[in-house]
């Protein structure tokens, strides 16, 4: 349900999000929204649902070459790269190393994936489907609000 105020301004889960202040407004149209912003979650979303579907419907059911434990690898390994060695270094402490938001940015980022599929595939030459469990961790983060981590705030 959308409300109206009496700044005539709509509330409610489809309102218009407000603006971005990471970035400066663009010097001509409306600002940028910001990351946690409906509409990115939802694309998000729908790129979770695409790649779960291409893993699991498409060439688990459908052709049956999928190796499920090797997806479900890929699938956990951005949380087990980052989270891992930032958990043995604080052992239980609450504040992370100082490079501990950095690893976990570079293996929740979809470049370093991007790298390591072409670089898989042209070595293989044979596309590396199992990989596609590491963008489908990334996307679904972001759809359900984990984004990438800020330096200062470690």
């Amino acid at each position: 349900m959308i409300a109206v105020t009496a700044n005539d301004r709509r509330t409610g889960p489809l309102a218009a999000p407000a603006p971005s202040q990471d970035v400066r407004p663009p010097p001509w149209g409306p600002a940028f929204l910001r990351l946690s912003a409906w509409p990115y979650r939802a694309e998000m979303a729908a790129l979770t649902v695409v790649l779960f579907a291409i893993l699991f419907y498409w060439r688990l059911v459908l052709v049956r070459d999928l190796d499920v434990l090797s997806t479900v690898f890929w699938f956990l390994w951005p949380d087990l790269a980052a989270l891992l060695p930032i958990a043995v270094t604080t052992r239980g402490a609450r504040a992370w190393p100082r490079w501990g938001p950095y690893l976990y940015n570079l293996v929740h980022s979809f470049l370093p994936w991007a790298a390591v599929f072409g670089i898989v595939w042209i070595v293989t030459t044979a596309i590396p489907w199992p990989l596609l469990g590491w963008p489908a961790h990334i996307s679904l983060d972001r759809s359900v609000g984990y984004y990438l981590r800020h330096p200062g705030s470690a």
